[in-house]
């Protein structure tokens, strides 16, 4: 008889010239090339190949677990990968771009979006085989459906990752719950799952599934985008322009509504 989960109780080259350029009758007799016969190149793919979805993904391809309001993710920091950790600014329209500062000197980024915010990405096995209401495993689960992805967070996610766990106790050891943080607009809130991360019941499946991402490259990637100093003006520009627009259309609208 298989055992099922208990859910929150378990326990995440210039050729050289031909002789024939100098002699015109030769170049004459010459015959002309032929073209090789068109066959299949070593790149051509068909959308019937078994290995489709591998050739056309991305070459950094590392997902970012993201949730809709109401959904609950599951997943377990994976051991021995570090957070990385990065200052970030963030433009809407535009996404999230790594700060250019320094201590000694801040730069275009700060001056213009104002002071950066502490970003960190983490590592994680993500359980699939959950209810996305509740983050429990489904009805039936003999072991967890585990894929590796990549968790953003905030200063403020750290501190809730880091009081979710009991004396002794590291923020590895656990199963965390991921869901929206209903007291703000956006963000996200986090807690422990289980006291035990469940990927250690399937550790030899899921282990080799680390492999691609080892050096840390993959996750350093998802801090944020990395421009200069001249592109960020550029961006932040943009983003000033098209905020200034949004607010001239509200107040426009604003202005309608109250002549009507």
């Amino acid at each position: 008889m298989m055992n099922t989960f208990d859910n929150d109780e378990l326990d995440s080259v210039e050729t050289p010239a031909s002789a024939t350029a100098h002699n015109p009758k030769a170049a004459q007799a010459a015959p002309a090339p032929t073209a090789p016969a068109a066959g299949p190149a070593d790149d051509d793919i068909s959308f019937d190949d078994e290995d489709i979805a591998e050739a056309v993904k991305a070459e950094d391809f590392l997902p970012t677990i993201k949730i809709n309001k109401g959904e609950v993710a599951r997943f377990s920091f994976v051991p021995e990968f570090k957070l990385k950790h990065a200052r970030v600014h963030y433009v809407e329209g535009q996404g999230t771009f790594l700060c250019v500062s320094t201590k000694e000197a801040k730069q275009v980024c700060c001056h213009k979006g104002g002071n950066a915010k502490d970003r960190y990405v983490g590592l994680v096995y993500r359980y699939e085989n959950v209810d996305p209401k509740t983050g429990k495993f489904v009805t039936g689960a003999t072991k967890p459906v585990v894929s590796v992805q990549a968790v953003r967070l905030s200063r403020a996610n750290m501190r809730d990752l880091l009081d979710s766990c009991e004396d002794g106790q590291s923020v590895y050891d656990l199963d965390v719950r991921m869901r929206h943080d209903e007291s703000r607009a956006f963000g996200y809130k986090f807690s422990k799952a289980a006291s035990k991360p469940t990927w250690k019941s399937v550790a030899a499946e899921v282990t080799p599934m680390l492999e691609p991402y080892k050096d840390g490259s993959r996750l350093a990637s998802r801090l944020g985008k990395k421009l200069n100093a001249v592109e960020l003006n550029a961006i932040l520009h943009a983003g000033q322009q098209s905020a200034d627009s949004k607010q001239s259309m509200e107040t426009m609208l604003s202005t309608l509504e109250e002549e009507n």
